[in-house]
């Protein structure tokens, strides 16, 4: 039987691995349940979940097997080895988070950034070393799980390690962004940031103050270093001068990491709230992270908040045009799909800032659908702010949003799709006719 979580951990408490034995043969943990704010040491470890099946085993809690995937199995045996050294523990999503519990998942996703902020380092695990040319592997001991190269040293590696597919991860950027001090591993050696950071910059012959804003852009002098080393982009946005004051808007976030790459493509979305600016994210968590919301809508919003909230704050207008901000939201389809996505994202259908509570934009999305179904926003509270009708409409608690509702223009009594139009004009027309207006006086 495999490992059954005893209890839900809150938005309040943390989960962390107690490395009891690392060896070769066996991992065995213990998985501890704690309070944020009394939570002992930890490193957090960023890392990628990598592809097939969790075909390897740990041990957790009296000898309970739990199944990962060979990178982070690979990932536990050295960095366990080092946490027992220290006297720290470990925290990995993946064993941290009951990831078959979606409303577990999504109150530690929301956390996400404090989980590494706080953490007293985090640990980047970059995999093992290559395997050497001159080195057989038999099958039967496939998929290596450990591997020292001695000696080992990361400048002759480096077109290696600065290029692995950790660095196009989504979320990865604000594991790297957030935290004070960052440790990178492979396999048994670790090297500190800084020293990376310094390491490839010289391999790149650039100096680690040649940074600005749209560095790894279109046009940037540098991009032809990065075309050589993935790593830099993320590198230089971690910069000493700009480290940590990193927020940025939604739609900047979106448009500068819209190469980066996740399975699950909601994530292009929910990796990048750690970094957004804190009148945004207040904005966003209303409705994210929602595992249980499908990517159609998790777009849609995005596109609200772009349209609503940065657009009128400056940032550039958007049209099926603009292609890195629907690459940064997982849309590859072409103009008829992103036309769509505006059309539904836009205050016509989709007022973002009503006074939505977690969960009722999906369901209102859900519900209005492209099929003709419709709901209007009327001024019916008692600040004569809009509020949805539609049957059956949620009820949502009153929320302020400082800074938020001022300015912003707001369009009066709509219908919304045209079955709504239809239907007010036939009501119209059938009291007229009732009360005579549109009967032929008699003779």
């Amino acid at each position: 039987m495999g490992f059954v979580y005893p209890s839900t951990a809150n938005s309040e408490e943390l989960r962390l691995l107690e490395p009891l034995s690392i060896t070769q043969d066996s991992l065995h943990f213990n998985l501890i349940k704690v309070s944020r704010t009394a939570a002992a040491a930890y490193t957090a470890v960023s890392y990628t979940w990598g592809d097939g099946e969790a075909s390897e085993h740990i041990y957790l809690n009296n000898q309970t097997v739990f199944h990962v995937r060979p990178n982070l199995w690979s990932c536990l045996y050295y960095l366990g080895q080092d946490a027992q050294r220290v006297g720290i523990k470990l925290w990995a999503d993946a064993i941290c988070i009951d990831q078959s519990n979606p409303a577990e998942r999504n109150s530690q996703v929301r956390r996400m950034d404090e989980t590494y902020q706080r953490a007293a380092h985090v640990s980047v695990w970059l995999g093992l070393p290559s395997i050497p040319n001159d080195l057989y592997i038999p099958d039967h001991l496939k998929p290596v799980k450990t591997l020292e190269v001695d000696p080992f040293d990361w400048c002759d590696h480096l077109d290696d390690l600065a290029n692995r597919p950790y660095w196009s991860r989504v979320w990865v950027i604000q594991e790297c962004l957030l935290p004070e001090n960052i440790v990178l591993y492979c396999g048994n050696t670790k090297m500190l940031w800084n020293d990376f950071r310094n390491t490839l910059c010289r391999q790149a012959d650039i100096t680690e103050h040649e940074f600005d804003a749209s560095f790894g852009t279109p046009g940037h002098a540098a991009n032809s270093a990065t075309t050589s080393f993935a790593a830099l982009p993320l590198v230089m946005a971690r910069h000493v001068d700009k480290h940590p004051e990193l927020s940025q808007s939604l739609h900047e976030l979106l448009i500068s990491h819209h190469r980066a790459e996740c399975k699950d493509l909601r994530d292009k979305t929910f990796g990048l709230l750690g970094l957004v600016t804190p009148v945004e994210r207040r904005l966003l968590e209303r409705f994210f992270p929602d595992c249980t919301m499908s990517e159609d809508h998790v777009r849609i919003i995005a596109l609200a908040h772009v349209l609503q909230y940065n657009v009128p704050n400056g940032a550039p207008e958007v049209n099926t045009e603009s292609n890195e901000l629907f690459l940064g939201l997982g849309c590859r389809s072409g103009g008829a799909e992103r036309r769509r996505l505006l059309g539904r994202a836009r205050v016509q259908a989709f007022d973002y800032f009503d006074d939505w509570s977690f969960g009722q934009a999906a369901w209102f999305l859900t519900e209005s659908n492209d099929n003709g179904r419709w709901a209007f926003f009327d001024e019916g509270d008692e600040d004569g702010d809009e509020v949805a009708r539609w049957p059956g409409f949620p009820n949502s608690e009153d929320q302020d949003f400082p800074g938020v509702r001022e300015g912003v223009p707001r369009s009066g009594r709509r219908l919304v799709f045209g079955a709504g139009l239809t239907l007010s004009v036939a009501i119209v027309a059938l009291v007229c006719w009732r009360y005579g207006v549109l009967r032929r006086p008699g003779p």
